[in-house]
């Protein structure tokens, strides 16, 4: 362990944004008893230059910025790209503080990761064959995605696969709309919201971030009944007050209309209830 200057640590896109609350939490407790556990750091190479790049713990990094310190304790380690990020979820997945929609983040991205690592670990592929027991030693040794994570975060297979399902069903902007409301905070919620279209899925979180409603249930009903009473055209009006008149009528009347209009008036047709 060593220490660097913070100003010589370049932050790469993260999985999950940083939250200001987090920060002043772990600002204070940084400022009262140290840092416990080094950030995470590795040396990476882009095009001429190495430059020092974060791999875990962008919250404590932020948090000594907060606090005005000039360097801080690093773990360093030597990564891949995907090592890396397999490095940072993990960390992340070990965290309490985690949502249940961003834990689904993670265990995602852990999956599209793992099969990256391990391509042969992939559902339905034979990790038996010789062929692949010849071609990759390594992967013989890798579990497949579910049972791997379960084994890292003590979390079930069910629930991590649960959780996959309900991210693979969300899109970006979709995430974004949800960090707006407190469904974030309820896999409950999530796996409700994820089982509609995505359009269904934005009229949902906009009515629950406008705060016409809190529960995906509130807003399925509150956005039935604007449909319902939504305004209707001319001829849409007419044709339904048609519809009506004609169950209304008895035989008689509707004999006369139908032959007004030079048409066959056959007892079944008369006898006919119209629906919509």
């Amino acid at each position: 362990m060593s220490h660097l200057p913070l100003k010589d640590i370049v932050v790469p896109e993260r999985l999950r944004p940083v939250h200001g609350d987090w920060i002043e939490v772990l600002a204070a407790s940084m400022d009262e008893i140290g840092l416990k556990e080094p950030i995470v750091v590795r040396e990476v190479k882009r095009g001429r230059s190495k430059q020092t790049e974060l791999v875990a713990g962008a919250h404590r990094l932020a948090a000594a910025e907060r606090l005005g310190w000039e360097e801080i304790s690093v773990s360093l380690v030597e990564a891949s790209d995907l090592e890396a990020r397999l490095i940072e979820i993990d960390e992340n997945l070990m965290r309490r503080e985690l949502s249940p929609l961003d834990r689904a983040i993670f265990l995602n991205e852990r999956k599209k990761v793992h099969e990256e690592l391990y391509p042969d670990t992939k559902h339905g592929g034979d990790v038996k064959s010789a062929d692949f027991k010849e071609k990759n030693q390594v992967a013989n040794l890798a579990t497949r995605f579910s049972k791997a994570a379960a084994e890292k975060t003590g979390l079930s297979e069910r629930s991590i696969r649960r959780a996959v399902a309900i991210i693979s069903r969300l899109s970006p902007d979709v995430i974004d709309l949800v960090r707006q409301t407190g469904l974030a905070e309820s896999g409950k919620e999530l796996e409700a919201l994820a089982k509609k279209e995505p359009a269904a899925q934005k009229a949902v979180l906009q009515a629950i971030a406008d705060g016409q409603a809190k529960k995906v249930s509130e807003a399925e009903v509150l956005l039935s009944m604007k449909q319902s009473a939504a305004p209707t055209s001319e001829d849409e009006k007419h044709y339904r007050a048609l519809l009506a008149s004609w169950n209304r009528l008895g035989r008689k009347p509707r004999r006369r209309f139908l032959e007004a209009l030079g048409l066959e008036a056959s007892e079944a047709v008369l006898d006919a209830k119209v629906k919509d």
